[in-house]
């Protein structure tokens, strides 16, 4: 990952991510030998996104931030912001494995197909492309995304019935990615 940091300007990192709230040493980013990069060691280094015009983080809860016992811990995409990247498209909770990447797919695929587009445009253009139903994957139904059909899981949660020509309408799917930084 360090070798291609410094080689591209648009990084896309599609891991797990744990964020424990107050504990920057123990949130960490799973990396593909197995071990943890922490918040703590991200926050530590020199500038590691430097020169990234945008960096996509579309694992689970890549925005969230904490204020745990007056400590406030940064998320991993602010962080990333502050150590260097120009945007950052992270996600502000868990989300589902098979919309997730339809919606990079489409994300990527509108901005190479309209290159006057903002980087804002073409997540806007990809949420509603799940929203409306021109989008769609095979497999809806992930384990996290059984909160999303038809049964509340609470009293306070209402009801959805998800439209069976747009099956990824539910915000759940489409709602969670947010940009960070230069929208341009």
């Amino acid at each position: 990952m360090e070798q291609a940091l410094g080689r591209y300007s648009i990084i896309h990192i599609a891991s797990h991510f744990d964020f424990l709230p107050g504990k920057e040493k123990s949130s960490f980013l799973l990396l593909g030998d197995g071990t943890g990069l922490t918040l703590d060691a991200i926050s530590s280094s020199t500038p590691l996104f430097d020169k990234v015009e945008l960096l996509t983080l579309s694992a689970c809860n890549t925005a969230t931030g904490s204020d745990a016992e007056g400590a406030e811990v940064e998320g991993f995409g602010v962080l990333a912001q502050k150590q260097g990247a120009l945007a950052v498209l992270a996600t502000l909770w868990e989300v589902a494995d098979a919309s997730t990447g339809q919606l990079m797919r489409e994300f990527y695929r509108l901005r190479e197909a309209n290159p006057q587009w903002t980087k804002a445009e073409a997540l806007r253009q990809a949420q509603l492309e799940l929203l409306t139903g021109q989008t769609k994957v095979s497999e809806t139904r992930t384990q996290r995304a059984e909160i999303v059909g038809g049964e509340a899981t609470s009293t306070s949660q209402p009801s959805f019935t998800p439209d069976a020509n747009a099956p990824l309408a539910h915000p759940y799917y489409w709602a969670p990615f947010i940009l960070i930084g230069n929208w341009k």
